[in-house]
Parts: structure tokens; sequence; C-alpha cells
């Protein structure tokens, strides 16, 4: 893909760079469509401007006359036709009575009589028709006359669902139209899709330290449980608890509590492989599924988490000098224990951890913040 592709790639997968190239390209599309529309409106005006500038002359410029036939659109709505008559014989009177008669024309018999005799416009309409005609005489310089000039006007019938499919502009404007709303319904579709997808991942995580919620905690657990089964591999459960939290909370405040949350849960990241799972369990409570792992490994987890956090408090100038975590292991000893009897007895070695605090206590005991000497957790 080249770099061109590329940058529009971005652009069109960026919800607020698509809505202005669209909403921009949709503008000037509209735009010239709607000034087509007024140009056209403007040529149909025009002409017919001009078809009554001519209907009105009843003088002709030279004395000759040519017979004309036209027809005009005023808007989309309304159609002109222009039949211009030329009379050759002596009796132009007869002449004029005799076509304008077989013409079949919206006007009465007195109507024409008196055009043809006096000379003088004459206009009428049929009752059953919306259709209006206007008859102008036409003379010589020497007030003879020499023709007619027939206008007859009529409305057309209300449009049509087939009128519109039949009208080429209405089917550009609808083809446009619609593949505007078809790009912007993809637009959202594929926003939809997203959220849809993204939806289930996001709320699977806690929002503060990205670790797994409780839910969805026990049921990658419980996976990871019923997989290192089926390969007969050692699997660990550690619940981790901080220790001194309330005082965090009450004397620095609850955004100083909310950071002490994010960097124990970077620390447990850090210090865990791929395929741990890792979650927040509530409040300042973590868990962590080791498979794999037998039980001396994961004590030295569960130490290099409680000393990195010691490291990192003396290090830093607004962790609380109290701050520590108490931890509880357990392992799984045969095939038959099941999620929640690991996460008890983890957490019965959590409550013994809470007594000393800043230590693990294991199946096999407690393991001193300074030294690897273990005494019975019975």
């Amino acid at each position: 893909m080249s770099r061109l592709q590329n940058q529009l790639l971005k652009l069109f997968s960026h919800p607020v760079s698509a809505f202005i190239l669209f909403g921009s390209f949709a503008l000037v599309v509209a735009s010239l469509l709607l000034l087509n529309a007024r140009e056209k409106d403007w040529r149909d005006e025009k002409a017919s401007f001009d078809n009554i500038i001519r209907m009105y002359e009843s003088y002709s410029t030279n004395g000759e006359l040519s017979e004309s036939n036209r027809n005009y659109r005023v808007g989309s709505a309304m159609s002109i036709n222009v039949k211009v008559l030329a009379f050759n014989t002596r009796d132009t009177r007869r002449e004029c009575i005799t076509r304008l008669t077989e013409l079949n024309l919206s006007l009465n018999d007195m109507a024409i009589i008196r055009l043809c005799e006096n000379r003088l416009p004459v206009s009428g309409s049929k009752s059953n028709k919306d259709q209006v005609t206007t008859i102008m005489p036409i003379l010589s310089p020497t007030d003879d006359l020499i023709g007619a000039r027939v206008r007859v006007t009529i409305m057309d019938t209300m449009p049509s669902w087939h009128d519109l499919f039949l009208s080429s502009s209405s089917l550009f404007t609808l083809a446009f139209i619609s593949l505007m709303i078809a790009i912007i319904g993809s637009l959202l579709s594929l926003l939809a899709k997203k959220y849809l997808i993204e939806l289930p991942t996001i709320a699977r995580y806690d929002d503060l330290t990205s670790l797994l919620r409780r839910d969805a905690f026990f049921q990658a657990s419980n996976q990871a449980l019923m997989l290192s089964r089926r390969e007969d591999l050692p699997v660990c459960v550690m619940l981790i608890d901080i220790d001194h939290f309330k005082q965090v909370n009450d004397t620095q405040g609850h955004a100083d509590g909310d950071k002490t949350l994010t960097v124990i849960a970077n620390l447990i990241r850090d210090n865990s492989r791929r395929q741990d799972v890792l979650g927040r369990l509530g409040g300042d409570e973590f868990a962590i599924v080791l498979p794999d792992t037998p039980a001396e490994s994961a004590s030295r987890v569960a130490e290099r988490i409680r000393t990195a956090l010691i490291e990192l408090r003396e290090e830093s100038e607004w962790l609380s000098p109290h701050i520590s975590v108490s931890i509880g292991l357990t392992v799984a000893t045969d095939d038959e224990t099941e999620l929640d009897e690991l996460i008890r007895r983890a957490d019965t070695h959590l409550y013994m951890a809470k007594r000393t605090r800043n230590c693990t206590v294991s199946d096999s005991g407690l393991v001193t913040p300074i030294a690897t000497k273990t005494v019975s957790a019975g």
C-alpha cells in the first residue's frame, strides 16, 4: 500500500476527518446540483420571457412573415406551444378565421371573428383543463393583417413516481442523496460494529487498572485451570491485598489512592507472564492465576511483587511510606480442586498474612520480608 493510500485510509477511518471529507464532498456536489438546477430554471424563464416579448410584438419588422411551431418548458410543471401563422391570400380575414378554427383552440367562434375582423388580441381557457390560449394579431407596417401568433400554455398534471424516475436530473439527485446516505450508513455501521466488537472487551477490564474484572477473571481462570488439568500442569492462585490502603485514601485523598492502585496493578503486570490471569476482585484486592507454575516459582513471583513495591516506595515522593502488600498463595493439589476452593484457600492465607503485613503466606507457611524462613500456616 502506497503512502498516499495509507494516509487516505487513516483519514477515512477517523470519524471526525471522515465527517469533514464526506461533508465537504456532499456540499460541493449539492452546490453544483443546485447551481445546475438554478441555471436550468433561468434558461427556461429566459425562453419564456423572450417568447412573451415576441408574443406581444404586433408588427412584423419587414412586412414578411414565416410560419413556425415551437415548444417551451417553463419550470418543471408548465409547457408552452407557440405557433406563428402567416396569411398569404388576399382575403386574410377568411383565411384567419378558417385556420384558427382548424386549430381547435379553447376559444369560441366570436372571439376568433373579433380577432380576425378587428385585429384585437383574444384570450381564453378551457374549463376542464389547466390550459390558457392567447392569440395576438401580426400586422404589417401598413396595419394589414398578415398573420397571428398563437400561444397555448398548459399546466401539467401533478407529478407522480413515474414522472420522478423519468427525469434525468431527478435520478441524478436521487442517486447522489442515496449514495451519501449509504456512505453515512456504512460509516455508522462500521462504528457500531467496532463498538459491538470492543464492548465485550471493554466490559471485561477494570477502568482504573486495566486488569480483568471479577466475573471476567473467574471465567478466564476456570479456562486456565481446565487447560492445566488436561495437560497435567501445576496451577497456583495468588491473592494480593494492599496494606494501609484506607489510610492512603483518608490522608492523601482518593486521587492518590487511585494512583496507588494503578502502580500496584502495573507491578503485578510487570512481574507476570503472558499466560497468567490477572484480575482486580474489588477495592484494593487483586488476584493472579499462574498456570504451569509450581509453588516455589509462585512464591518467587509473590516476593518479586512485594519487594518491587518496597523499592518503588522508597524512590517515590508521593507513595505512602506505610504502603505494602500482603499475599496469600495456594497451589492446586489434585485434579478435583475447583477454582472456588483455591480462592478460598488463598483468601485464608491472605487473612493470615494481613496479621503480619508485608509478607506472603503459602500452603507451606509464612515467608518473612527479610528471610526465607517459614513457619507453619496452620
